[in-house]
């Protein structure tokens, strides 16, 4: 056969279609006979079922056609973060015929161009869908081939989940020369139910490993047992419209490119996740939902805490009668029936999970990413939260673990991780428990060591249940929202009725505490916001103009969306989102909240309070230093562990240091605001943090963090900080760490923070932008003033004094030695290895302070050395030489440093 013939032949053998061109290559059984003995279902498919085989039967009008894949663990370890009930997965997924195979596509939501149009044309040969898995045909109904039978199995029992990367990554880092693999052999089909927009099939997974990863939870380490449920869903036949997402009011989003938009200012287009809302009354200020939110609370949900969890859900619809709607959010107990699951893709639940560790609470959605419908969503809750929350005695962090866990948030956005997923609410309320329950013994509201009392554990819970719900109705974080709230109005129980702790039940807040107990309120937000009703108005607030285009890149088929486009509601919508400036409607989400580089604005962070963070952390500060005076008899009742002590202790101090950790963010800080031009009293995008309000807060920093009172606690209550003596699996003195208590240690990690979030590249660099954008005359803190004041209050002990002769030096005790040393080693490396990033001023300015110090070092050896200890002299003596050595060293210039 010529060559040049072969394309030609090639175009016509795919022209007869994949089936007919391999009919005479592969006959088919005959259709009875692989059914034979196999029970048959009608649902959303058809399927004929075996104890330990799933056969699933296509028609042609279901391949090429969207559904929604789902996958959530049915059973967990309760480690690692493979607890029951977690989401895993949700894919757009779709059946393709390929010749004798059915293959399985994830398909790519993220471009799309109109239909028929050559830009479409263009997307299908750019971006490609992803083929996960290739079914063989078992066979086919008819010579027709009405139907396409294929055994479904094989991917039901297989590792989609990729709970194996898991746990070989657990492996890894722990050390563990190992292959984890799944076993299918010892795994198998345990459940499957069919009904008319949606299957259901759960599954258990054993996965073998020759060596032990070290969990604590599986009984034999060579078989880990894991369950997997899938819901595949049908989409909606009809499509829900969708809305626009304004940057101004935080929804989690659903974007994707629209190539077709090659006149638009980009070719994003962003709608915003919710529930398909519409009135029995369209048109009516106030109307009851055609079909209403409703959450199941689940039967794993104890008996006690069901009427806060009710009260959270249900709260919600304060901010839905704003938005137009009555009764719109539903709770409901979980029905007693064999029908009921909570993992069936079509209940909405509210659910605890039992985990070993791990404390948190998370409320994932499952949306239609053609138009941003959410179609299902569950919070899951740790059962261990109560357990802490009662006083229990627990385990307690390492130092460096208490404080990294403060930018874990930080680091898991600069992965990549998906927002929806990332509620860190529930593990901080488990810490700051123990700052709540002292005050609370303090106060005689509770027994030393006792339970906090179910009231205010409640208080907890419905704010915790209310914040995972309004996940779930598609809003982000708000970490401004604490801002919206005066100390004043925070001890007015009335006030936080009305309008809640903040605008935004969105943000983290920790347990209000008064200084004084007598202007003591709700130590819990009890509503929701102002904010959280904006947002809910501008997400499911009525806002049609009117029937416009056609639907952009036709995303969305149904004869509904071919009538109507979004571009109606953009007049509307507009107005609602340029109330951003009014000050019941503050926003700023995860993206602004972090600290160094990763946070700018000190009014938005995680776990902080009111709209003077900085006074808020003063008074934090100085309750916690009362509260250390008498932790011993509050924290321990007797009969009690001493480990009980630890664990508060570690805790407060934890607490402590947030708080000053907090008050970095005023340095070379400014405020942030989405406003767009032309909103009412639109604010400016960055407003520079007053020069005294960042001298107030350096200070602050240099006494109570950096100070020569800090860590300074009584003798007696560190003798007394011992560890928990129990030996078994689960509980061991030796895995705690040191068993006397390692405060040095803890200054380290927490000072040497402090001290990294001050002198980061990005938060110096901002000093210096910052002058640029003064006015003139106008007072600036630059970073001279930075690093003389960091360098008066950590020396002190050099008698070093502003603008005046030195006085005598003194003894250094060792915390601050070690400090200092953190210091010095700060200023060596900006000088000689500065970081990436580093302002050339800022290394000028280092190389000062190292030649100011190396003077007074000298002077300090040769005249007062008979006044000092021995650690001292040597101590002295050795930064000396260490600042020759680095004054004498040739730099090591990063190219990125240049600015």
């Amino acid at each position: 056969m010529h060559l040049s013939r072969l394309p030609v032949l090639l175009a016509a053998l795919l022209a007869l279609g994949p089936a007919r061109a391999n009919a005479q290559e592969a006959p088919w059984k005959i259709f009875s006979e692989v059914t034979r003995g196999a029970d048959a279902a009608t649902g959303i498919f058809s399927l004929y079922y075996r104890r330990d085989q799933v056969l699933l039967a296509l028609t042609p009008e279901q391949f090429d056609r969207d559904y929604l894949l789902v996958t959530q663990l049915a059973q967990g370890i309760g480690e690692l973060g493979l607890d029951g009930g977690a989401s895993i997965r949700s894919d757009l997924v779709r059946f393709h015929r390929q010749g004798d195979r059915v293959e399985l596509w994830v398909v790519n939501p993220r471009f799309a161009a109109a239909p028929g149009s050559p830009m479409a044309q263009t997307v299908d040969y750019s971006f490609g869908h992803s083929v996960v898995h290739s079914f063989p045909i078992a066979t086919v109904r008819d010579p027709g081939e009405s139907q396409v039978l294929l055994d479904l199995t094989p991917f039901l029992v297989s590792d989609w989940a990729d709970v194996g990367s898991t746990l070989q990554n657990a492996a890894n880092q722990r050390k563990v020369v190992a292959t984890v693999a799944l076993d299918e052999k010892r795994s198998s089909l345990q459940g499957l139910r069919l009904f008319p927009t949606n299957l259901e099939a759960e599954v258990r997974l054993t996965f073998q490993s020759p060596r032990n990863l070290g969990l604590e939870t599986v009984s034999d380490y060579r078989s880990i047992p894991i369950g997997v449920h899938y819901s595949l869903l049908d989409l909606p036949a009809d499509p829900m419209r969708p809305r626009y997402a304004d940057q101004r009011v935080g929804y989690f989003i659903s974007a994707f490119k629209d190539f077709s938009r090659d006149t638009a200012e980009s070719f994003f287009v962003r709608y915003v996740n919710r529930w398909r809302l519409e009135k029995r009354e369209p048109g009516s200020s106030l109307s009851e939902p055609v079909r209403p939110i409703t959450f199941y609370i689940d039967h794993t949900v104890p008996l006690e805490w069901r009427p806060y969890v009710r009260a959270g859900i249900l709260e919600w619809n304060r901010a839905f009668e704003e938005a137009g709607y009555q009764d719109a959010v539903q709770a409901v107990d979980a029905p007693d029936d064999s029908v009921y699951s909570a993992a069936d893709a079509r209940y909405s639940t509210v659910r605890w999970t039992a985990t070993n560790r791990s404390v948190y609470a998370i409320g994932p959605t499952n949306v239609d990413p053609r138009t941003g419908e959410i179609l299902n969503a569950d919070v899951l809750i740790s059962a261990a939260w109560i357990q802490t929350w009662r006083g229990e005695s627990r385990e307690y962090a390492s130092p460096l673990a208490s404080t990294q866990s403060a930018f874990a948030a930080d680091s898991a956005l600069l992965s990549g991780a998906d927002p929806s997923l990332a509620c860190r609410f529930g593990e901080g309320l488990d810490r700051q428990g123990s700052i709540a329950r002292s005050l609370l013994a303090a106060r005689g509201a509770v027994p030393a060591g006792g339970v906090a009392p179910r009231e205010y554990i409640g208080q907890a819970l419905k704010a915790l249940v209310m914040h995972e719900v309004g996940h779930t109705l598609g809003l982000r974080h708000n970490f401004r929202g604490s801002a919206g709230v005066t100390a004043e109005e925070l001890s007015d129980r009335g006030h936080a009725e009305r309008h809640g702790h903040g605008v935004s039940v969105m943000d983290y807040t920790p347990p209000a505490l008064a200084l004084d107990p007598r202007r003591q309120g709700h130590f819990y937000s009890p509503t929701i916001g102002s904010y959280d009703k904006w947002a809910i108005t501008y997400g499911y607030a009525e806002a049609d103009g009117g029937p416009g285009a056609r639907h952009p890149a036709g995303k969305g088929a149904g004869a509904e969306s071919a009538d109507w486009s979004p571009d109606v509601e953009i007049n509307a919508l507009r107005a609602i989102a340029s109330r951003a400036a009014e000050p019941g409607n503050l926003y700023a989400s995860d993206e602004d909240a972090g600290f160094g580089a990763a946070g700018l604005d000190p009014t938005v962070s995680r776990y902080d309070m009111t709209d003077d963070p900085l006074a808020w952390a003063k008074d934090r500060v100085t309750l916690i230093d009362r509260l250390f005076d008498s932790l011993e008899t509050r924290a321990v009742a007797p009969g009690q562990s001493y480990g009980r002590l630890r664990a508060a202790f570690t805790d407060l101090l934890t607490d402590r240091w947030y708080a000053l950790l907090v008050s970095t963010k005023y340095l070379g800080g400014a405020t942030t605001a989405r406003d767009h031009r032309g909103d009412p009293e639109a604010r400016p995008a960055l407003a520079t943090v007053p020069a005294h309000r960042q001298r107030e807060a350096l200070a602050f920093i240099a006494e109570a963090g950096f100070g020569e009172r800090a860590f300074s606690f009584r003798p007696d209550l560190l003798s007394r900080l011992a560890p928990e003596r129990w030996m078994h699996w689960g509980a061991s003195p030796s895995a705690q760490g040191r068993a006397d208590f390692p405060l040095h240690d803890w200054a380290l990690a927490q000072q040497g923070s402090l001290l990294h979030q001050l002198l980061d590249p990005v938060v110096l660099s901002r000093v210096r932008d910052a002058e640029l954008r003064a006015a003139a005359g106008e007072d600036t803190m630059g970073i001279p003033e930075l690093f003389e004041t960091l360098t008066l209050a950590i020396w002190t002990e050099l008698g070093i004094r502003p603008g005046s002769k030195p006085g005598p030096a003194r003894t250094t005790g060792s915390v601050r030695r070690d400090l200092q040393r953190l210091h010095l080693n700060a200023m060596i490396r900006m000088v000689v290895s500065p970081a990436p990033g580093t302002p050339e001023d800022a290394r000028a300015l280092a190389r000062a302070t190292l030649v100011g110090l190396e003077s007074r070092l000298a002077h300090t050896i040769e005249d007062d050395r008979t006044s000092l200890d021995p650690y001292t002299r040597a101590h002295l003596a050795d930064a000396r030489e260490r600042i020759a050595r680095a004054l004498d060293a040739q730099m090591i210039q990063n190219p990125t440093a240049l600015r």
